[in-house]
Parts: structure tokens; C-alpha cells; sequence
């Protein structure tokens, strides 16, 4: 990896992406950037102004400082827990509550659900 200040800037936004369990597009729609532009910061290949710094932090939901750190932080592994909650974290609650009662619908057992 490059030793440069967006290379460094790109591995702090990837492992806080990861640490979230987000994908590229889920970073992207929360925080009003395209998927692929995603993909540059992370890469180091793309020189973003502070603007873009901070929509990605806030996005991330750490300080701007967090993403300019030398050494970005150890991701947690990715369970499907962990993907489920970086999905609904920060969302209205309205939107939380939707989410929650889709997941127990398509979780409850077989056997109770009313046949078609």
C-alpha cells in the first residue's frame, strides 16, 4: 500500500465501513455519495475535498480526525448480526421498527403462519 495521506485516508474509511459491516452502497446512499466514488476514497485513488471528508464522517458517525489517523482500527469480524445492526443503526425509528417487525414475520416458525 502506498504511504500517502489518501491511501491512509482510504483504509481509515474502509476498516470504519467495515467495523459497521456496510457495504460500499450502504456508506454511499448514507452519505449522499455514489457507490463507486466510494470505491476511489477507499482505493486512495481519488482526492476529496473537506466537504466530502465530512459527509463521510458524519455518515460513519466519527470525527473527521478518526479518519486521519495513521493506523484506522481493527475491523470486527462481519457477522450477519453485526451486518443487520450497521443496517438499521442511525435510521428513523419508524424505519427501525419496520425492519424489526419484517425480521420476526420472516423469522417466526413455519408451523404458525397462516397457509396461502
Amino acid at each position: 500500500m502506498k504511504n500517502d495521506i489518501y491511501s491512509a485516508l482510504g483504509a481509515a474509511v474502509r476498516a470504519h465501513r467495515n467495523r459497521l459491516a456496510w457495504s460500499q452502497e450502504e456508506l454511499g446512499e448514507r452519505s449522499g455519495l455514489h457507490p463507486s466514488y466510494i470505491g476511489q476514497i477507499e482505493r486512495g485513488t481519488k482526492k476529496i475535498s473537506l466537504l466530502t471528508l465530512q459527509k463521510i464522517a458524519s455518515a460513519l458517525r466519527v470525527r473527521i480526525s478518526a479518519l486521519l489517523q495513521e493506523r484506522p482500527p481493527k475491523a470486527a469480524p462481519a457477522t450477519w448480526e453485526n451486518r443487520i445492526l450497521g443496517i438499521i443503526k442511525g435510521r428513523p425509528e419508524e424505519q427501525q421498527k419496520r425492519t424489526y417487525l419484517i425480521l420476526r414475520e420472516a423469522l417466526r416458525p413455519y408451523s404458525r403462519r397462516p397457509r396461502p
